[in-house]
């Protein structure tokens, strides 16, 4: 779906020769998926919040027509993080202190500072309207600003010492997890999409995978999906949220040789873990900001990029869509170079 940005994916390789439609808004796939739904079997998968929602919405129908994310039920409320918190305690996750805030109610007397807030239903905020408040004055600076979020979950920050965010797959028979990001760096700094980090098996975190598990056949849940925590130096981890869809730190499985969609797909296939490789992921366009910014040097960067293996933005063997994304912003930097060329009394 292509309302703000180009979809520059539409120029990978693996597409020319399938089906590609660039829709403006959700409500335009239904005809699209009804026309594609002759043949028996396809997988339907999603890759951002609002088209998992509405997918979700629509499990009825398109259960009918493919193998759909819940063969049928819903996630419904799964979606709140509220919901996700309660499940994940049912299942022996641990999971900081949390409440549900709505706007223009009165704060709860007894939060337990400092607090981070978070939209309740990501698709439904921004990251905007993420904030660290030390006190109950800053709490109330940060709800004042400007938010389309009605509703927040309010929660206790957790002084952590890394971010982990693990990555699986769900299938008929078994719920089979990837591997999980060590992220060393993010942007923004510490509430951000992850900038740098390290892809390693999951047995160099301790990821309770039996209760990750046991929330993923509780949730009714097939196909890719990720789950995000704060570890502690304490060697604690503090369940944050399940994404159910696919997303983009997801590829630093595949490069490091666990192909999660391969298996998701046909199940019959194995994995052969003798061939899992620990693979450093880098969004280089977003860690590239911690140069600008002064908090490492060019030189500790290049560092980290050289023993990089998986850029999230780039494939080496599909070099198509990041050549087209620098052909449009190089063009568009020329448009706008020129525009400001022309005589002021001739804008028009």
């Amino acid at each position: 779906m292509c309302h703000e940005d180009n979809c520059f994916v539409r120029y990978s390789k693996y597409l020319k020769h399938g089906n590609l439609y660039v829709l403006n808004e959700l409500d335009a796939c239904l005809p699209v998926l009804e026309q594609l739904a002759s043949e028996v079997g396809q997988l339907l998968m999603t890759t951002f919040d609002a088209a998992a929602e509405w997918v979700d919405q629509r499990e009825q129908l398109l259960s009918q027509w493919f193998l759909t994310p819940c063969r049928g039920k819903q996630i419904g409320r799964l979606f709140n993080k509220e919901a996700q918190c309660e499940l994940a305690k049912s299942c022996g996750l641990t999971v900081p202190y949390s409440v549900v805030y709505h706007r223009g109610d009165a704060l709860p007397a007894d939060l337990p500072y400092p607090v981070i807030t978070k939209p309740l239903v990501s698709s439904e905020g921004e990251k905007s309207d993420i904030h660290i408040c030390q006190t109950a004055g800053e709490l109330l600076e940060a709800l004042a600003l400007e938010s389309r979020s009605e509703y927040l979950i309010i929660q206790e920050f957790i002084q952590k010492e890394f971010e982990i965010d693990a990555v699986g797959v769900s299938t008929d028979e078994v719920v089979v997890m990837g591997g999980a990001i060590h992220k060393y760096r993010h942007w923004p700094r510490l509430v951000g999409a992850g900038a740098f980090g390290l892809f390693d098996c999951m047995e160099r975190f301790n990821v309770d995978t039996e209760a990750v598990s046991r929330f993923i056949r509780k949730a009714g849940y097939h196909g890719p999906f990720s789950v995000e925590f704060l570890h502690t130096k304490e060697g604690k981890n503090y369940f944050m949220e399940v994404n159910f869809r696919n997303e983009g730190l997801a590829y630093a499985s595949t490069c490091a040789g666990v192909n999660l969609h391969a298996l998701y797909a046909d199940s019959t296939k194995r994995i052969n873990w003798d061939k899992f490789r620990p693979t450093y992921m880098m969004n280089y366009s977003i860690d590239l900001l911690y140069v600008k910014e002064g908090d490492i040097t060019l030189g500790h960067w290049l560092k980290d990029f050289l023993k990089t293996r998986c850029f999230i933005n780039v494939c080496l063997t599909d070099l198509g869509p990041t050549l087209a994304y620098y052909k449009h912003k190089i063009s568009k930097k020329n448009e706008s170079i020129g525009m400001y060329s022309v005589p002021a009394d001739r804008w028009y």
